[in-house]
């Protein structure tokens, strides 16, 4: 943990497995580190029928996007798969 407080996270994305080492607060939510992904551009913005969800790499539980990592049980060094899900007939690419 740095000495602000925030905690060091390993996004892996859904595509291709990179992985994306990001500092984050203890309050950021699964919502703002998505938007924060994008506009990095790591992922790409889901299309209308897509959504990205983060899951929790230690228990395989999905975050709620306006859960905070750390009250998902996201803490220093831990990892937080970037999942694509559908709605419809398939993924928007």
């Amino acid at each position: 943990m740095t000495t602000s407080g925030k905690f060091q996270v390993t996004f892996i994305n859904p595509r291709d497995s990179r992985e994306f080492k990001a500092e984050v607060g203890p309050l950021t939510t699964a919502g703002e580190a998505i938007t924060g992904l994008v506009k990095a551009g790591f992922i790409q913005a889901p299309g209308p029928n897509a959504a990205c969800v983060l899951v929790n790499a230690k228990s395989g539980a999905s975050i709620l996007n306006n859960a905070a990592l750390s009250a998902s049980g996201i803490g220093d060094g831990d990892i937080v798969h970037v999942t694509l899900t559908s709605s419809g007939a398939g993924v928007d690419r």
